[in-house]
């Protein structure tokens, strides 16, 4: 377990000694329940001591949206020069969930010209953002899980309900609600967490009891209309265009948790989930046990992550094309999905 380094904990010492230095905290593009929960849990500790802010490179989903303070998070789509002018101006930036300056959308290069010092604190493999300092570990549930060690390892007194609800948020969701990457430090972690009174119930059913009825008609047209099972390599596809996200009123983060369903199916070891996003197609990798999907992330889609759970891109083709390549790659690595 990776915790921070005397340089590290200095850095932040140092920061934290005059309340004029600024503190900027990028999650990654599209942020999910981590990278908010993680920004935010950083947002309440800096808060503390220094000017903060957190800069999200494009929208998040509404359903984390009633995190208090989370109306402070800046839209870099919505707010670019406001946002420019801070991370140049910035002492510290934090990269939160995320290991490659890609990840960082449009932002990336303020984010590369600014002579501010840069900390990444993230658990994806192999680290490549050219940062001055970071906290890398991959066998942890979440970047959430990183920061709770951060804060713990720098001023343990610091911890209050709102560091511990975003601590939790971000745990919880990586984790499929405790369901996968998770190890004994983890539920140590949340023991701890429960002492500062968080409502876990409260915070379950905003994370995945609080979706719009257009939502929940897109999960069921998904399923029964754009479900595909490969049986041969025990994989099934889901497709979404952008005709069809607009049918049903699409809002970021409607889809989120559709491309595990399929692992629930007899048979099923892999899902992939390829969907119309931005002017690119986007697709999200999911598998069971020793299936290594982010090998197909990484070699076809120019994406990686975790073993069981990765990200890619097609940038030239559209939908329907894509998953027309994705099953003839499929089928030509049997070997990587079969157990």
């Amino acid at each position: 377990m990776k915790i921070p380094n005397k340089e590290i904990v200095q850095l932040v010492k140092d920061i934290q000694g005059s309340k004029n230095n600024k503190v900027v905290i990028i999650p990654h593009v599209n942020p999910d329940g981590d990278a908010i929960g993680a920004s935010m849990a950083l947002y309440y500790y800096f808060s503390k001591t220094n000017k903060v802010d957190v800069i999200a490179p494009s929208h998040f989903p509404e359903f984390l949206k009633w995190i208090p303070n989370s109306e402070e998070v800046l839209d870099y789509k919505k707010q670019k020069d406001k946002s420019d002018e801070l991370v140049l101006n910035a002492d510290l930036i934090i990269i939160a969930d995320h290991n490659a300056a890609n990840r960082s959308g449009d932002i990336e290069e303020s984010i590369a010209v600014s002579k501010a010092k840069k900390l990444m604190i993230d658990h994806h493999p192999e680290p490549s953002y050219p940062v001055d300092f970071q906290i890398s570990e991959i066998l942890v549930s979440s970047t959430s899980e990183l920061v709770y060690n951060f804060i713990s390892e720098i001023n343990n007194s610091a911890f209050d309900r709102e560091i511990a609800s975003a601590i939790y948020v971000g745990i919880m969701t990586d984790t499929g609600n405790f369901m996968h990457n998770v190890h004994p430090d983890t539920f140590k972690i949340v023991s701890n967490l429960m002492e500062y009174k968080i409502d876990r119930e409260f915070i379950y059913n905003q994370v995945f009891n609080n979706y719009s009825l257009e939502r929940m008609q897109l999960l069921g047209y998904t399923l029964s209309d754009k479900m595909e099972f490969l049986e041969s390599v025990g994989t099934v596809i889901l497709s979404l265009n952008k005709k069809e996200l607009d049918k049903f009123s699409y809002q970021v983060g409607d889809t989120e948790g559709f491309v595990n369903m399929p692992l629930a199916i007899q048979g099923v070891n892999s899902s992939i989930l390829v969907m119309e996003r931005d002017e690119e197609v986007k697709l999200s990798f999911r598998s069971k046990g020793e299936i290594a999907i982010n090998k197909i992330a990484k070699e076809y889609f120019n994406g990686g992550g975790h073993k069981n759970a990765a990200g890619g891109s097609e940038k030239e083709l559209s939908v329907e094309a894509t998953v027309q390549k994705l099953k003839e790659i499929l089928l030509k690595n049997k070997q990587i999905l079969i157990n």
